[in-house]
């Protein structure tokens, strides 16, 4: 432990380095631009991460230009183990301090679009691979580093790149907050459409970022109305403001009476779905989330992106069945939840990152979403705190995942570091046993 945190000392300017590289690509995934699954964009950003992995000591392999995947061929290699991350990023809308893909550092946080999702947990996973290797390590077992490039638009490209092939014994996703994340709630991502009555808005948008809205505008007859919110993840939204909520009141105000204002003010009040009959909850992975990300105006009808978040006790179906009682909402696409019982193995990882950080914090299941979904057996393992994280040197709203000057905290980074360092370590021992 104590020499692998020298060795972060000494390497710290480099793993900056090398974020910076990687976090220039603009790589929000688009289908089929450019030709490509994802873009060029996208496809440049795995080429990257596969020389940088090739310049580790791991042999790579790009899977048809979706995932790039280094390798450590383990001695025995009875068992192979993967660390899955994604090269994807939300776009980065709204007004940032500095353009969103020059990485700089701003009180004791690395600043740009992706550094805490999932890029800045990307490198610092390669550098527990570099430092292993140059201690000399030789694994048992076979190691893989798994770069995706569409996770935050679907995960489409888990299929594409390993429909054929079986999955590792274990997959940890470093794309959520430590200890262990054993389970993922469901999620649905809907379409509501609240046709304009009044004649009087011509068009409202706001967000587009796959975050809590904190800037929205509407276009009336007599000029443009504009409000704010304070954004954060919408699968823990706790905390944020809705933009577009906050517009239709001060619609209300100014006296513009309108169908579609109304409905929204009815179904939106808050971010647990009461207004829409879905509120739900349970013990182990908390309450039911319902986040407009999104509105646009099409054919005179406000148009709503909705993210909701389902929990685990309860079926991603039984949730769609009430929204299908609403006329006025589609759902686009649904996941069911899912759970890894925390056997002995999974509670030993807990141990390292709770070593780690000083605490005692259980598994947990997760609101967010990661690959740990579809790449089972898989858990969300870090690089995130037990605590939350560091307050981002940013106002409220910013600063962290999908939303607006993303940051984080080079003290997070240098704690997964050496979780890694040592949860690698582990399971090559007690993988198996």
């Amino acid at each position: 432990m104590d020499n692998a945190l020298a060795w972060w000392s000494e390497h710290l300017d480099e793993y900056i380095e090398t974020l910076k590289h990687y976090v220039a690509y603009k790589s929000v995934a688009s289908p089929g631009k450019d030709g490509l699954p994802f873009g060029k964009e996208n496809l440049e950003m795995l080429r990257f991460m596969n020389s940088e992995m090739e310049k580790v000591g791991l042999s790579t392999r790009l899977i048809n230009d979706v995932f790039a995947e280094g390798k450590i061929k383990g001695t025995e290699g009875r068992h192979s183990i993967a660390v899955a991350c994604h090269g994807d990023v939300v776009p980065a809308l709204g007004d940032w301090d500095r353009d969103p893909f020059e990485l700089y550092e701003k009180e004791g946080h690395l600043v740009g679009r992706g550094t805490t999702d999932n890029k800045g947990g990307a490198i610092a996973v390669l550098f527990a691979f570099r430092y292993l290797l140059e201690s000399g390590w030789k694994s048992k077992n076979d190691f893989l580093l798994r770069i995706g490039s569409a996770e935050e638009i679907g995960m489409s490209d888990v299929a594409m790149a390993f429909k054929d092939e079986k999955m590792p014994d274990l997959t940890l996703v470093p794309d959520s907050g430590f200890p262990v994340a054993y389970g993922e709630k469901g999620s649905i991502k809907a379409e509501v459409r609240l046709p304009f009555s009044s004649g009087i808005i011509s068009s409202i948008s706001a967000g587009g970022g796959a975050s809590v809205i904190d800037k929205a505008c509407a276009e009336t007859l007599d000029g443009i109305v504009h409000a704010t919110g304070k954004g954060r993840h919408p699968a823990t939204p706790d905390g944020g403001e809705d933009a577009v909520l906050n517009l239709m009141r001060e619609l209300k105000r100014l006296g513009i009476e309108d169908e579609a204002v109304d409905e929204y003010i009815s179904l939106f009040p808050d971010f647990y779905g009461t207004g829409l009959g879905i509120s739900l909850s349970d013990e182990e992975s908390g309450a039911l989330t319902a986040v407009v990300t999104e509105v646009r105006s099409e054919d005179k009808t406000m148009v709503c992106t909705l993210s909701i978040r389902i929990p685990i006790s309860f079926s991603t179906s039984s949730v769609a069945d009430k929204l299908n009682r609403h006329g006025n909402i589609r759902i686009i696409s649904s996941s069911e939840g899912y759970r890894v019982e925390p056997d002995s193995l999974i509670l030993g990882l807990n141990d390292i990152a709770n070593e780690v950080y000083g605490t005692a914090k259980p598994p947990y299941v997760m609101a967010g979403g990661t690959y740990a979904r579809l790449m089972q057996k898989a858990v969300a393992f870090g690089m995130g705190s037990p605590n939350g994280n560091a307050i981002p040197p940013f106002p409220p709203g910013q600063g962290r995942a999908h939303q607006r000057n993303e940051s984080v905290e080079i003290e997070r980074m240098r704690k997964g570091f050496l979780i890694y360092v040592r949860a690698l370590r582990y399971l090559d021992e007690e993988i198996g046993r």
